[in-house]
């Protein structure tokens, strides 16, 4: 029987996040689960929660055979860092590094002086393999998902460990995060989940049974009746989904969740709004249809106006989302965009300036042609490249420049949200979720100066 503890990082260095802020740590959930279940000790502090050092030297006094690391691109690698070196300063546990960015650069995550290893890809499999060995005194380096060798994957998610939300205190998160498959079965070349992007299956799901068991254990276990089900693209296998939907429409349940502009179909919306979705965000990302193409998205214009106007005939909120600064793209595109939001008027929304991600095909299209000016070559590097939320233009690798990138992320994000602020407050009070209070003051003041 091995120790492990398991920690998310903060996504803000040195700040406290408030509760209102702190996501649900699904990942590290997944993982201790599996662990648990087969006869580890484990515990999961979210420094987002409990960003105290002095809390984290104390927990450290109960001798951990490994602390691991969720990990995702962005300023949350330096808490990663700052954590990693209170281990090593304070006890003996192996440090162990998963999720998103070990993956992605496996070679700068292992050269820091504060990282023993890496699991790469999915875990669950990979960690209890390593804890097999450990406890055994044999080494486990050799491991397919650990350091540079070939990523794990999980095939079939049904003999997964399902998750144990007991892990965390679920009260301290104002929703509860739902996943029923994995990754997407489609090509979008910016997307980390796509089609052979990481060299595992793209598209997996649990049997109806197991989701609808999940979804059960949320409402009566944990008495919640909200939840977002984060699956990359619920609707993806519909007979499932209608499945799923027919059962859990008796639990008087109110959730969102995030499909495709092509499944967002009259029949497919009537299942979700009956069992009780009240939101779903599509991935419009742009109003041009070149630029759709270019990323290969596998939708139309008109099919994500169709889709924003069907969510509306079922009174369901369309949750819109956009990307400017994609390569090739002008300034006609980029207006198309807000033209697009002007005509279609998604409920709520937002746009980012496109950051591209490695092991993507977007990436390796500007690697090719020398679009990004210097790809970062040690995890702090890695953390002031990819901002998280709005942080000025990291990486342009577009040919539009940064000032003009940023006055339309301000434009279009402006039009899309322009006196929905406050709806959406109300939204999320009738939907049972508390806002955050600095949401709800930062509300206040920007209707007061619009």
């Amino acid at each position: 029987m091995a120790k492990v503890l398991l920690i998310q990082p903060s996504e803000e260095r040195g700040l406290k996040k408030p509760v209102g802020d702190s996501s649900m740590p699904l990942g590290l959930i997944y993982i201790g689960s599996a662990l648990k279940e087969n006869g580890h000790v484990v515990q999961i502090l979210d420094r987002n929660l409990i960003p105290s050092n002095k809390y984290l030297v104390n927990l450290l006094k109960k001798d951990w055979d490994f602390v691991g690391l969720g990990t995702f691109t962005g300023i949350m690698l330096y808490d990663a860092i700052d954590v990693s070196k209170l281990v090593k300063e304070n006890s003996n546990s192996i440090v162990v590094w998963g999720g998103f960015h070990p993956t992605i650069d496996p070679k700068n995550t292992l050269e820091n002086d504060y990282v023993d290893y890496i699991i790469r890809g999915e875990g669950e499999e990979t960690f209890l393999k390593v804890l097999e060995l450990y406890e055994n005194g044999k080494d486990f380096s050799h491991l397919t998902g650990v350091n540079l060798n070939k990523i794990g994957c999980i095939e079939d998610l049904n003999k997964m460990t399902l998750p144990d939300y007991g892990l965390i205190d679920v009260k301290k998160y104002p929703n509860f995060y739902v996943l029923t498959s994995r990754g997407c079965p489609y090509r979008c070349t910016f997307c980390y989940n796509s089609y052979g992007s990481k060299g595992v299956k793209p598209y997996r799901d649990l049997e109806f049974k197991k989701a609808v068991q999940i979804i059960e254990d949320v409402v009566y276990k944990h008495k919640r009746k909200t939840f977002t089900i984060v699956d990359d693209n619920f609707p993806s296998n519909k007979q499932r989904m209608k499945k799923i939907c027919n059962e859990i429409s008796k639990l008087g349940i109110r959730f969102d969740t995030f499909s495709r502009a092509n499944y967002c179909d009259n029949e497919t919306l009537s299942y979700l709004k009956k069992s009780g979705c009240w939101q779903v965000q599509i991935g419009v990302e742009s109003g041009s249809q070149r630029i759709l193409n270019f990323l290969k998205k596998g939708t139309t214009v008109q099919m994500n106006a169709q889709a924003i106007s069907n969510c509306r005939k079922r009174g369901i909120l369309s949750h819109a989302s956009f990307m400017i600064g994609i390569p090739t793209e002008t300034m006609e595109d980029i207006k198309s965009t807000l033209g697009f939001i002007k005509k279609h008027k998604p409920d709520l929304g937002g746009a980012g300036i496109f950051h591209p991600f490695p092991k993507t095909k977007l990436w390796d299209y500007c690697i090719e042609r020398k679009l990004i000016k210097k790809i970062p070559q040690t995890i702090e590097e890695w953390a002031d490249s990819y901002p998280i939320g709005f942080d000025g233009v990291k990486m342009n690798v577009s040919g539009i420049p940064d000032k003009v990138l940023i006055e339309y992320y301000g434009k279009i994000n402006k039009i899309i949200n322009r006196g929905r602020y406050l709806k959406k407050v109300l939204l999320y009070i009738k939907n049972k979720r508390i806002p955050d209070y600095r949401r709800v003051i930062g509300t206040l003041k920007y209707i007061s100066r619009h």
